[in-house]
């Protein structure tokens, strides 16, 4: 029941069988009502020669009977009775003997059709005519006779209905023969239609990890199956990307936390190596607490992370001074910005607020900072403004520009660059932090090379 091919063929079969039923009994009620039209035609031809048998004369009405072979045979034959007005029976068949027909009822000259059960027990169609006794001789013009004769004729129906019979055994075994025909004809259409669905199910099948970026083949697939298979080799691009990410995640994970850990570990097994002054372990300890601190930054935002990606954080809201804000994250690199010769310009009005989360906020506005700050030129500057309804916030530097082929994946998670931008340093998961959180917000984080050999990162509201 849960084959498409199934349900295919037996929605095409039930709609044929009906199909097929309802012609054969449209056509077996067609042939029938023909059948009896015919009967009928025939009986009012042969109830008119019986009336003009009858004569109208001075002495009275008389019968002049004349050979009718349908009522004289021996083998179901046929049966007439003529009656007068007053009741009085003018002729009868020969077939009759000593029965009577039933009268049919209605004294109108309409002719009055029924079916009855006829003398000898065969099923029967019998006709009821009345019209004026003929005048033998009578001149044109001359007037109708005033007396009228009613005639009741009747014959079997057993040759329309063997007729009948025969017709609808042929219509029901040539419709059984049709339904045979083209159920199979069906099945073996619908296997072939469902041939290429079946051919991509089995490459489905097949598909193992290391070759889930292979895409399966659309050329010569049905127009209905393409672009589900399109839509399905989207789907398996995203997930070898991110399968590639996974595993180039894990990679510069390790190999972000093995410099710090080879470091920790030289510095504390040169300390332990022989005694030392006081002053020596103490600047040793400081330098190991100084490599801890690096990994509990990498390992909190990868934390931070974690969270972002689970919408596990809650946001605030509540007003926030973006030019204060924007000096309170400046102070922890402004040593190191003097070192370098940078300039940073704030262009923010003194008043600019904001409604968003402060923390959040400054996560984002820190690593913007310590992003132009890192990789920003010596001697290069810094320049912070915004506060405008779709901008809230832009943060440019000087440059060196980032490599176009790294603008895409700049948000992502270790995403690395070259010697064009500081040496080809990593870029860290700061600009992924910064976009996930933006996304908590309800911001759009983008970034873009400016004309003048610059680097500018937007946080703007999407519309």
């Amino acid at each position: 029941m849960r084959s498409l091919g199934f349900r295919l063929t037996a929605a095409v079969v039930l709609v044929l069988a009906g199909v097929l039923a309802a012609f054969a009994v449209v056509t077996h009620l067609v042939l029938e009502r023909a059948l009896v039209r015919q009967l009928d035609l025939r009986l009012a031809g042969s109830a008119a020669a019986i009336a003009g048998m009858a004569e109208d004369e001075a002495g009275g009405a008389e019968f002049e009977a004349e050979s009718l072979p349908e009522f004289e045979r021996a083998a179901r034959p046929g049966y007439f009775q003529a009656w007068l007005d007053d009741g009085r029976v003018l002729a009868r068949s020969p077939s009759l003997g000593a029965c009577d027909l039933p009268r049919l009822g209605g004294a109108g000259s309409a002719p009055v059709h029924a079916d009855l059960r006829l003398p000898d027990g065969r099923p029967g169609r019998a006709i009821q005519l009345r019209q004026a006794l003929r005048i033998e001789d009578a001149p044109p013009g001359a007037p109708p006779s005033k007396r009228f004769v009613t005639v009741v004729a009747a014959v079997g129906t057993e040759d329309a209905r063997e007729t009948l019979a025969a017709v609808s055994r042929w219509l029901w075994l040539l419709g059984a023969t049709a339904f045979a025909t083209a159920a199979g004809a069906t099945l073996v259409v619908v296997r072939r239609g469902l041939r290429p669905a079946r051919a991509v199910a089995a490459q489905l099948d097949a598909l193992d990890a290391a070759g889930i970026g292979n895409p399966i083949p659309t050329a010569g697939l049905p127009t209905e199956i393409a672009p589900i298979v399109s839509k399905l080799n989207e789907l398996l691009a995203r997930l070898a990307a991110s399968f590639a990410r996974e595993r180039r995640f894990t990679a510069d994970v390790s190999h972000e936390l093995r410099t710090p850990l080879s470091a920790l570990r030289t510095t504390l097994e040169v300390a332990a190596a022989q005694d030392r002054p006081a002053t020596a372990y103490r600047a040793a300890l400081a330098d190991a607490t100084a490599l801890a601190v690096q990994m509990q930054a990498l390992v909190g935002n990868l934390l931070l992370l974690a969270r972002l990606d689970a919408r596990q954080i809650p946001v605030a809201a509540e007003a926030v001074d973006l030019r204060r804000l924007v000096e309170d994250c400046w102070r922890p690199f402004a040593a190191e910005a003097g070192e370098r010769r940078l300039r940073l310009t704030i262009q923010l009005p003194a008043d600019c607020a904001v409604v968003s989360d402060p923390e959040k906020l400054r996560i984002v506005v820190t690593n913007l900072l310590a992003n132009a700050t890192a990789y920003t030129a010596p001697g290069g500057s810094i320049t912070v403004r915004g506060g405008s309804a779709e901008t809230l916030l832009e943060v440019a530097d000087s440059g060196p520009p980032i490599p176009e082929d790294l603008l895409p994946r700049i948000f992502d998670r270790f995403s690395r660059g070259d010697a064009a931008r500081s040496g080809g340093v990593h870029c860290g998961i700061g600009l992924a932090l910064v976009r996930g959180v933006c996304a908590l917000l309800g911001l759009d984080a983008s970034a873009a090379n400016t004309p003048d050999g610059g680097v500018r990162f937007r946080l703007t509201r999407p519309a």
